[in-house]
């Protein structure tokens, strides 16, 4: 990104070769915390490799505050808009959609040109639905669900919190895992990813009934009906933004509240805190700097760049400390030239092996789900999962029913290895020493080799025994 300053309060500035002209940076958006447009545009600078794969490809709805949020005594006022007017420039990508009165056109928010232009209009908050646009333009079936826990008068965001658990156990029943996101407004989101083998009606039906057996489950706490006025003292489970014409705040978009919320993603660790609150966007920058994205693991196959911070944040966002035994540190271990091994028996939903090798401070993990090959002619399928802790290479245990992969652990062998070759995300070749008595029987010689595959096949790896030790 060039740029080229004409005033301390304006400035011409050049992104990709997109050019954007940048006014009003001084104009204090935020009173009661001193922030201006040009801080709006730092964050979303800042956080555009994070933000963006959770939009990208999807219809943008803006809300503006023009002149700022305002405070509680002379609140800002705020513009919806769906439809993209004469003044957008040519290099904004859109999209059409028609509904039952008009076709609109909307942006998708694929690059930071796009980003740094919502905010020059004073975009605070992006919403967008559970779907993508694809290659024809078409509304594609939802490749995600969320769950909105939205607090009634009387309870707060620990009752959310509470209810957040309750649904991941529910979902986890259906093979869902669930990331939380704390709204930047009273409540949290939960986010699932999907397959896209379901329509949007049959999704929101299905969530429906989520919720619904939610209620009847904790009818003291939760409630889904839409009437607000039996949600006093109570959490709604909105269901709802799973239909195909609702949206909702994006992960890392502002919130146009008095204060610069963020909607945050979050750690099943943070949620069990008592201190738990919303998040401004400073915390939001260093977040990710020293973390990662705990929602990555929701856009493989998308457009996310591969973000600098923590590697363990997946590892961490799928597994409540307060309910499974596994070691869950608080970041990865200083990169070394560690050369552990661990092949793990897990009996969880079906029996199968991970196999994990320590590699700069991580545990680079696969599931086996017929275990090591035997048989230098015939590989078996290598899936890929999240890196794990080095402390894991030890962990044997039960990880309780409903928890993320619950179910019992054992060691089935474990060691060193000598490392051959290892070309992250293509081939992987080493020569492992298992104990003596180890399921391997010895030393083996094993190739992890890519299949080349995208999206969902994109975690596909096949395992070789090779000849020779």
């Amino acid at each position: 990104m060039t740029q080229k300053r004409s005033s301390n309060d304006s400035e011409t500035i050049t992104v990709d070769g997109k050019r954007l002209r940048l006014s009003n940076l001084n104009k204090v958006f935020y009173p009661q915390a001193g922030t201006t447009k040009r801080d709006v545009l730092a964050y979303y600078t800042a956080i555009a490799d994070v933000l963006i794969p959770h939009v990208a490809d999807r219809p943008a709805t803006r809300k503006r505050w023009v002149d700022g949020v305002g405070t509680p005594d002379a609140p800002g006022d705020m513009f919806f808009h769906k439809n993209l007017d004469d003044s957008t420039p040519s290099w904004v990508k859109r999209r059409t959609l028609t509904h039952k009165a008009r076709t609109n056109a909307y942006p998708v928010v694929n690059d930071l040109a796009t980003l740094l232009w919502l905010g020059q209009i004073a975009t605070l908050e992006i919403h967008v639905p559970q779907w993508r646009f694809g290659r024809n333009g078409k509304p594609k079936h939802p490749d995600r669900l969320v769950l909105d826990l939205d607090p009634g008068e009387g309870v707060g965001l620990l009752e959310c919190a509470e209810v957040a658990r309750y649904a991941r156990d529910v979902l986890s029943a259906f093979g869902l895992d669930c990331i939380p996101v704390t709204s930047g407004s009273k409540g949290i989101h939960l986010y699932s990813a999907l397959d896209g083998a379901r329509g949007a009606q049959e999704v929101s039906a299905i969530v429906h009934d989520l919720a619904r057996s939610l209620e009847a489950d904790h009818p003291d706490l939760i409630v889904s009906d839409m009437k607000k006025s039996i949600r006093r003292g109570k959490v709604f489970v909105d269901w709802s933004q799973n239909n195909a014409a609702k949206t909702t705040v994006a992960p890392y978009s502002l919130r146009g509240r008095f204060r610069p919320t963020v909607a945050a993603p979050r750690t099943w660790r943070e949620l069990a805190s008592k201190n738990l609150r919303q998040l401004e966007y400073p915390e939001i920058v260093r977040r990710v700097k020293r973390r990662g994205d705990p929602l990555a693991s929701m856009e493989v196959g998308h457009i996310s760049k591969p973000s600098a911070g923590d590697r363990l944040a997946t590892y961490r966002g799928k597994r409540n400390p307060r309910k499974t035994p596994e070691p869950i540190p608080e970041t990865a271990s200083a990169k070394s030239n560690g050369r552990s091994f661990v092949i793990q028996e897990h009996h969880a939903r079906a029996l199968h092996y991970d196999f994990r090798l320590e590699h700069d401070g991580v545990l680079v993990s696969w599931a086996l789900p017929k275990g090591t090959p035997t048989d230098s002619g015939r590989n078996h399928l290598a899936v890929q999962t999240e890196d794990h802790p080095i402390e894991y290479g030890t962990f044997e245990g039960t990880i309780p029913k409903g928890e993320y992969g619950g179910g019992d652990v054992a060691i089935w062998d474990s060691g060193t290895y000598e490392v051959e070759k290892w070309e992250d995300g293509k081939e992987i070749i080493a020569t492992l020493h298992g104990r003596p008595g180890g399921g391997l029987g010895g030393v083996r010689r094993f190739a992890l080799i890519h299949t080349g595959g995208s999206g969902k096949a994109e975690k596909n790896w096949l395992i070789h025994l090779m000849k020779g030790r």
